[in-house]
């Protein structure tokens, strides 16, 4: 057969709603197909649920912060050997800050005026660790270069 002549086959998963609505019935469809004609050549399809089981009892989720101020969320899946991770954009703290104090999402959350000073003391508790610490980088730098300070 020449090369031309071979099909071209490719992966797809997809969703299957087997009803008008979303349901315990759908199934999700995972095998092979021709990338011109669409045809599926194999396939095997899992209950949507059982899937989405498997897949959350096996999820881990993390939040960390960087030095310069970006909240990044991270992903993680594990399933015996295999692993697949996955990172969010990095978010600045003040950005986040903002989108939480929104109106809209005060109101959503029910925040009170309890919530909002005990946000303001946690605040002003990390600005205060921050400062410490640029502090004491200032002081290392100063004592390594004779005074002047290198940024």
């Amino acid at each position: 057969m020449a090369l031309a002549a071979r099909q071209a086959i490719e992966p797809f998963a997809e969703r299957v709603c087997l009803g008008n609505a979303r349901t315990a019935d759908d199934l999700y469809r995972f095998g092979y197909r021709d990338s011109e004609t669409r045809t599926v050549v194999a396939a095997i399809e899992i209950p949507a649920g059982l899937l989405e089981e498997a897949i959350s009892s096996n999820l881990t989720s993390s939040c960390r912060l960087t030095p310069d101020g970006n909240l990044i969320s991270e992903s993680l899946f594990e399933y015996g050997n295999a692993s697949a991770a996955m990172s969010i954009s990095p978010m600045p703290l003040d950005q986040l800050i903002r989108a939480t104090l929104a109106p809209q999402n005060l109101h959503m959350e029910e925040a009170t005026i309890s919530n909002l000073r005990t946000m303001l003391q946690r605040l002003e508790e990390a600005t205060s660790v921050v400062r410490e610490t640029l502090a004491r980088y200032v002081q290392d730098e100063e004592s390594k270069y004779g005074g002047c300070a290198v940024e």
